[in-house]
């Protein structure tokens, strides 16, 4: 979702840091900011001729991973530029499916039991993405199975509960490399399975699959299928994946 775009998702996502060292940075990130809140108050007129002059446009967090020794520069360079593609496509969203994100942080942190604010999540997936359906796929770490857990759309009754074998298939492949996958024409690429087409009764098109992580562990994917007016996935669809 849009605000865990942040630098520190990303070096974490990227594998680049582990979340306890996240944490160490964004202690240390919260003294120093603290410091200049209260050098701010004293001595303003000076901070400003030296905000001025300075030419350092990295975040403080990004400095810090560097000087703690957590990340290198180029590290830190290619986080920023991803960053920064997700500040582009943040511009271009439009205001209803931005209305529909937030609403979304908002559930996450309501009183509803973590099943119904899974369900609702799922069916504002398919209003953000405009998909026909869309399924989230639990990873059950015993077996290194996806479990299908919420599945949405034509078909939806059938697949609950049903498991992919590790590594099957395009979600297997996403939970295996923890990397998203957008696709045109999913039939066409070598790693798509057809059976549960075969157990769902559509046939899919363009497919979008990204990882589901939580503290920076695995612990599923999300895959939405076929959009309603039969176009493509775009990146602004990841994004809000």
């Amino acid at each position: 979702m849009i605000l865990r775009q942040l630098l520190g998702k990303i070096v974490t996502d990227m594998g680049f840091v582990t979340r306890q060292q996240l944490d160490e940075a964004l202690q240390r990130q919260k003294k120093i900011l603290e410091k200049r809140r209260l050098a701010e108050r004293l001595q303003r007129p000076s901070l400003v001729s030296e905000a001025r002059l300075t030419k350092d446009t990295t975040p403080i967090l990004g400095n810090l991973l560097v000087d703690m020794g957590f990340v290198t520069r180029q590290q830190l360079g290619e986080a920023l530029e991803e960053q920064d593609r997700s500040i582009e496509v943040y511009k271009s969203l439009e205001s209803g499916k931005l209305g529909i994100t937030i609403e979304i942080g908002s559930l996450v942190n309501s009183t509803l039991n973590l099943n119904e604010v899974l369900i609702i999540i799922m069916r504002h997936v398919n209003q953000v993405t405009n998909s026909v359906s869309s399924t989230l796929m639990m990873l059950d770490d015993k077996t290194g199975e996806l479990v299908f857990s919420l599945p949405t759309g034509p078909g939806a009754d059938k697949l609950t509960d049903i498991r992919l074998p590790r590594g099957k298939g395009i979600a297997g492949w996403v939970a295996q490399h923890e990397q998203p996958v957008l696709l045109r024409d999913a039939r066409e690429d070598p790693r798509f399975y057809p059976e549960i087409d075969k157990i769902r009764g559509i046939q899919t098109k363009s497919i979008l699959c990204v990882p589901v992580k939580s503290k920076a562990k695995l612990i599923g994917v999300l895959e939405v299928i076929n959009k309603v007016d039969n176009t493509s996935f775009t990146e602004e669809d990841a994004f809000f994946l």
